[in-house]
């Protein structure tokens, strides 16, 4: 990365508007070059688009993420990490049992699953307004001043309480605990929010894209505006995924397409778990098992630009997500050094440059024949 901001360009963006709380949603959107004002209905509903979830206009998609409460706080908003297989068997009992014609649970990967409730317009327009947070915003905190809030709460807090009820002496859980992880003892509603509306990649830009992503926030995205979604087995968005399978899918893609979308969970999942060993592992290996060969293919072929940018903060200290600028860099034919010698924040505040509008910065890199900045 270091190299990179040295051949080419850096400087500072803001992924995360300021009217918008700071998430993987508007970050990633913002990212794909879009703007989340005109966007965003929620986070679930991108992923369920990845899932291929039929919505209708009095459907209502919550993220359903699988936590362990333990002594009335969130110990654990991946319960675990939990493994998909027996994170599917799990929500498929929930669903089985508290499941109905109007109420339906999706498993996704991992932790990470939906649930989608079919209403009339009234109770859709209440559930979408409800106040719901994210289980990695409160991490360690008394969840209960965190369960959602508004008309319709009681909804989602009831279908909480009984996945309690159902999770807490289940077999599955038994055999977790004694292997030394921890259960998952609920299900967390957030993210909720009605069908996504996003214009494809083709209808802006004319060109065609895939994603490769082992997140369906960031798969849902990306099939919203028209990319092949690619599927790399071994992926788990943690520190143990796949990075080589990533890379060889991406530049695969690009003997098809114009534009590939290669997301790396790993840093993130390391600052919600406050650990400084796993963001070092998880920064080291994104520079050399990804970045690394991305470059070695890029200058090869001397055609392709490259963009590294993170989608939001999310610092150590606090374990979640924040507002802010971040990082990128530019480079590629067309793009024109500003001579720093270093990938980081403070290396880039020196650019004197800043987007304000995230969702700016990749039509620039799309469509700006040559890209140069001077300090502001």
């Amino acid at each position: 990365m270091d190299r990179l901001a040295r051949e080419g360009l850096t400087a500072l963006f803001c992924p995360i508007p300021d009217a918008y709380p700071a998430g993987s949603d508007i970050g990633n959107l913002s990212l794909f070059g879009y703007d989340p004002a005109e966007a965003f209905t929620g986070r679930a509903p991108l992923e369920a688009a990845n899932q291929a979830i039929p919505m209708g206009v009095n459907d209502v998609v919550f993220r359903c993420n699988l936590v362990t409460l333990q002594d009335g706080r969130m110990k654990d908003f991946t319960a675990d990490h939990i493994e998909t297989k027996l994170a599917h068997e799990l929500i498929n009992e929930v669903n089985s049992i508290v499941g109905s014609a109007t109420l339906k649970f999706y498993g996704g990967v991992s932790y990470r699953h939906l649930a989608k409730v079919t209403t009339d317009p009234h109770h859709a327009h209440e559930l979408a307004a409800l106040k719901c947070t994210p289980p990695h915003d409160i991490i360690g905190r008394d969840y209960e001043a965190y369960l959602p809030a508004g008309a319709a709460a009681d909804f989602p807090r009831e279908l909480m309480i009984r996945s309690q009820e159902l999770l807490r002496d289940h077999p599955l859980n038994r055999a977790r605990q004694d292997s030394g992880k921890l259960p998952a003892t609920s299900i967390w509603l957030w993210g909720q929010g009605t069908a996504p509306r996003l214009t494809t990649y083709r209808d802006r830009f004319g060109i065609d894209g895939a994603v490769i992503s082992a997140v369906d926030l960031v798969n849902g995205i990306g099939r919203c505006a028209g990319f092949e979604v690619i599927r790399v087995p071994g992926a788990t968005g943690y520190l143990d995924t796949n990075y080589e399978g990533k890379v060889a899918a991406a530049i695969d893609a690009l003997s098809r397409v114009d534009f590939a979308y290669l997301h790396i969970e790993a840093p993130d999942e390391a600052s919600h778990e406050g650990r400084l060993d796993h963001k070092l592992r998880a920064i080291e290996d994104l520079d050399r098992r990804v970045v690394g060969p991305c470059h070695e293919f890029a200058r090869a072929a001397g055609d392709v630009r490259i963009l590294v940018a993170p989608d939001h903060v999310t610092a150590l200290e606090t374990r979640t997500h924040a507002q802010g600028p971040v990082p990128f860099i530019l480079w590629g034919p067309g793009v024109r050094s500003n001579g720093l010698t270093r990938y980081s924040e403070a290396e880039a505040a020196k650019a004197g440059v800043l987007f304000p509008a995230g969702h700016e910065l990749v039509p620039a890199m799309i469509e700006r024949e040559v890209i140069e900045f001077s300090a502001a």
